[in-house]
């Protein structure tokens, strides 16, 4: 996170226990760190959708509203969740000032935003998106926002397949330009587990997820992978340098752990008992992000049984 400049977070919500679990487990991380925190969910609803037709004759239900929004529709449930989840775990308060954002001139389906702003300068963001395409949505709101984290769930994996990753999903991790966390299954307080393979690109991703993870007081521990037993050496060079590096910045590693065998495997078996799987995803563009779609990166991110976040 660059000296001076605020650490900006974006958080999806669809309304599903994943997606308030990434919401939850986000906004801890957000406030350990003074992060501008942006819960954000998209309307995919078209013409033809009978939430829009109940909308427009004035239908609504009471209990589809949200205080301060002006106007009710039902998808303003998932916030209204979201900021009731936040008032209820201590992250923001009733009393907080509301500021209403968007387009607020007749179209019930524009894009709405209320900005709410704590005492200490905490700021959290209430935000909905018009879409039909809800991945594409959230890259633009990414690309807009200067964000430097979008956080995203998935639903829990059931071990018969990897299409519980939705399209959406994968696209917004193959396709956004900063890091991304898939959330699944996601609980705080078992730390993060790095994947290190040597390159340089793995140690400036490691260090950018260590000073995150220290902010918030979030143990890290290191791992490297070799896919033969003669290799073992070179992993275990790996994951010291790693342990060397950080050190030379005044930081360090909970633990420093080598496996043998497939890396998509061992990482994923290793990683179940920690909040997060972190691997390294920046530079991916271009023929680059072909290979990315079929390496050890997204197949982690496709088959892990808990959450993974991609560091760019």
């Amino acid at each position: 996170m660059e000296r001076g400049k605020a650490f900006k977070l974006l958080i999806c919500t669809d309304g599903t226990a994943e997606a308030m679990r990434g919401m939850r487990y986000g906004a801890k991380l957000g406030r350990g760190i003074g992060a501008e925190i942006t819960i954000f969910h998209v309307c995919k609803g078209g013409e033809d959708d009978p939430d829009r037709e109940l909308a427009a004759a004035g239908v609504m239900s009471e209990k589809h509203g949200s205080k301060g929004w002006g106007m009710s529709i039902p998808e303003i449930r998932y916030l209204e969740e979201a900021r009731q989840g936040l008032i209820a775990h201590g992250w923001m308060a009733e009393d907080w000032s509301a500021e209403q954002g968007g387009n607020f001139d007749g179209d019930l389906f524009g894009d709405f935003q209320i900005t709410h702003r704590g005492p200490a300068g905490e700021v959290i963001n209430l935000k909905l998106k018009q879409g039909r395409n809800a991945a594409s949505e959230i890259i633009d709101e990414i690309e807009n926002g200067g964000y430097n984290l979008v956080i995203i769930g998935a639903s829990k994996r059931s071990g018969l397949s990897r299409i519980f990753l939705s399209s959406e999903v994968q696209k917004v991790v193959v396709h956004a330009p900063c890091s991304v966390l898939v959330a699944r299954e996601l609980e705080a307080g078992h730390g993060h587990l790095l994947g290190l393979d040597g390159s340089e690109e793995a140690y400036v991703m490691m260090h950018k997820d260590v000073m995150l993870a220290s902010r918030c007081s979030c143990p890290v521990s290191l791992i490297s992978v070799a896919r033969r037993p003669q290799d073992e050496a070179k992993a275990v060079k790996i994951v010291e340098e790693g342990q060397r590096i950080l050190n030379s910045f005044g930081l360090g590693a909970f633990e420093l752990k080598t496996a043998i065998g497939d890396p998509v495997e061992e990482i994923i078996k290793y990683g179940r008992n920690y909040s997060v799987i972190v691997l390294n995803g920046k530079g991916q563009s271009g023929l680059k992000k072909r290979f990315f779609m079929g390496g050890t990166v997204f197949n982690v991110v496709l088959s892990a049984e808990n959450s993974v976040m991609v560091v760019r």
